[in-house]
């Protein structure tokens, strides 16, 4: 579901923010972390996007594995320090074309 239409049709919202793991170990502490969260009946869960872009390639990993593979509605966050419009724009069509709308 994308997410101004979930805001426009709840008052409150439950979500999670997560952050890109560093390593496997973390990896697997995340997926951990999702599925231990996901009973609890979340309307999203965001993943953060490093001030610089360092973290943009673990940010769409960790997307694309939440939207592919859980039922919960997955944003990205996205920054614009160090990005050409044309990063901006060809990660978007990334999103887009997994179906990440958020």
């Amino acid at each position: 579901m994308r997410l101004d239409h979930l805001f426009a049709a709840k008052a409150r919202t439950l979500s999670f923010e997560f952050f890109p793991p560093k390593n496997d170990r973390s990896w697997m502490t995340l997926e951990d972390a999702i599925e231990q969260l996901a009973p609890l009946g979340p309307d999203f869960v965001s993943v953060t996007y490093g001030a610089g872009g360092g973290t943009r390639t673990k940010t769409r990993e960790i997307i694309q594995h939440i939207h592919s593979k859980t039922a919960i509605t997955a944003m990205a966050h996205l920054t614009c320090v160090n990005a050409t419009k044309a990063d901006l724009r060809s990660l978007l069509d990334e999103y887009a074309t997994c179906g990440i709308a958020n």
